[in-house]
This record gives C-alpha cells, sequence and structure tokens, in this order.
C-alpha cells in the first residue's frame, strides 16, 4: 500500500483562508491496485473516504492539487479526535511533531522526508 499526502490551494473554512498562506487544506491518499481512497477531512466527527481513480487524480493535478508520496507502514482510518486537517493527516500518517500546525509547515516537512 503506498501513501501519498494530497494538498490543496482552496479550502471552504474561514479559519483556513486566514492562517494559511500557500496550502488551505491537507489529505492521506492510499494506493492499493490503482484504486485510491482520500480521506476527507470535513469536520471532527466526520470524515470522508472518497474512491478515486488515476483519472480523477490527474483532474484534481490539473486543479492546483499536489500529491507528495510519504512511506508509511500503516494507516489507521477511523481517527475522531483531530480538529483540523494538518492534526487528521499527522496522526494518520504517524507524525509525532507539534509544531507541525498549518499545510505549509506540513508540506515543508514532508518534502525532506519524501520517497524517491
Amino acid at each position: 500500500m503506498i501513501t501519498y499526502i494530497a494538498f490543496s490551494k482552496t479550502s471552504h473554512k474561514l479559519y483556513a483562508r486566514i492562517l494559511c498562506r500557500h496550502f488551505r487544506h491537507c489529505a492521506p491518499v492510499t494506493e492499493n491496485n490503482n484504486i485510491f481512497i482520500l480521506y476527507q477531512f470535513v469536520n471532527r466527527k466526520n470524515i470522508v473516504p472518497i474512491q478515486l481513480k488515476s483519472r480523477d487524480i490527474k483532474i484534481l493535478k490539473r486543479n492546483g492539487w499536489q500529491f507528495i508520496k510519504y512511506k508509511n507502514n500503516a494507516m489507521p482510518i477511523h481517527i475522531k479526535k483531530s480538529f483540523t486537517c494538518v492534526q487528521f493527516t499527522k496522526k494518520a500518517l504517524g507524525i509525532s511533531k507539534i509544531f507541525i500546525q498549518t499545510p505549509d509547515q506540513l508540506f515543508n516537512f514532508v518534502c525532506n522526508k519524501k520517497m524517491p
């Protein structure tokens, strides 16, 4: 299973538009046999798995999303104690850095740790 982190430049949340400079949303994505599942963080109690195909990933890339491959052993799916998409993504991928609070900081961290 391959894990990606998806970063978006748009968000409907007001605090993301105020606090985040470049990327405003992030989500973990898993790939298994060319079927992608994007775990969309809506709010604390609502995490929606969205099934995507490679064609859908190409459409998202054309609309400003970036996908970074991240080395991860296993991703717990049912994480309900996160308040932001960054906290959800960090918990899902097992990242325990407390100073990563925005999608930009997570993007910079992941770019230094990405797989070849």
